[in-house]
């Protein structure tokens, strides 16, 4: 295996702040609606494969299965890319071996890369991307919640909306501005409710995708609020129920 690159005196760019609109994202391929609306706004979704590793209703998730470095390497479950679309990531792709249910085993890329942190669960997140974030600087806030990307949507450098408690004690103490919201309006199967962070993506540096009716939920005037902050607008479907689908992984 190659070693990670590694800039000096300049940090890796974070995937999830474009400064302009993305052309290209990952997305778990049961997604077919979500998948339909991004193209519909001029974005190449690159489908990852379902994981029989993982239990059923996260087994094609985005934010479960890759990780974007920001600095040219894509981790990425190993078999969740067709051979057929390799050929449209221009990065060093990293393939690993080890995801798989149950949580906490399955958290090692679930990471939240915001501006120049990374929130996960240290003693779970893959060991690589861990000493990259080191040596280029980056502060590594660790977090006991392991679904850290799953738990919050990023809105900017140093702002994020999330239902769990943990992350937002832990986050404003970091000096975050977090938006703390009801859980459970999120859907994600028949047995469990879904998480913000996964059921958003930020696409541009002004936009911000939803997977559904965000205006159904009973925090919506807050959570328009706090993105106005930020000048940021949601796009978003309102005819869809508003579901955790893993979000994206920006390329």
């Amino acid at each position: 295996m190659k070693p990670l690159k590694v800039r000096l005196n300049n940090m890796p760019h974070c995937p999830n702040l474009p400064t302009k609109r993305i052309r290209k994202c990952l997305i778990g391929n049961c997604y077919t609606e979500e998948i339909q609306e991004l193209t519909g706004l001029g974005i190449e979704c690159i489908p990852l494969n379902k994981s029989i590793f993982l239990d059923e209703e996260i087994s094609c998730h985005a934010d479960i299965l890759a990780f974007n470095n920001g600095n040219g390497c894509l981790f990425v479950n190993l078999g969740s890319i067709g051979e057929r679309y390799i050929h449209k990531i221009d990065k060093e792709i990293i393939f690993i071996e080890k995801i798989k249910s149950p949580y906490p085993n399955d958290v090692a890329l679930n990471i939240a890369y915001i501006g120049d942190s990374l929130v996960c669960n240290k003693n779970y997140a893959n060991a690589e991307i861990l000493t990259f974030a080191a040596e280029n600087h980056l502060k590594i806030i660790h977090s006991n919640q392991g679904y850290a990307k799953c738990n919050l949507c990023i809105v900017s450098d140093n702002a994020v909306i999330t239902e769990d408690s943990g992350l937002a004690y832990l986050l404003k103490n970091c000096q975050f501005d977090v938006l703390k919201i009801e859980p459970g309006f999120v859907h994600l199967s028949e047995q469990h409710y879904g998480f913000i962070g996964g059921a958003s993506a930020k696409f541009s540096e002004t936009e911000l995708y939803f997977s559904g009716a965000i205006s159904k939920h009973p925090d919506y005037n807050r959570i328009v609020d706090f993105l106005n902050k930020y000048g940021v607008k949601p796009i978003f479907n309102p005819n869809r129920v508003l579901r955790d689908f893993g979000g994206i992984i920006a390329l």
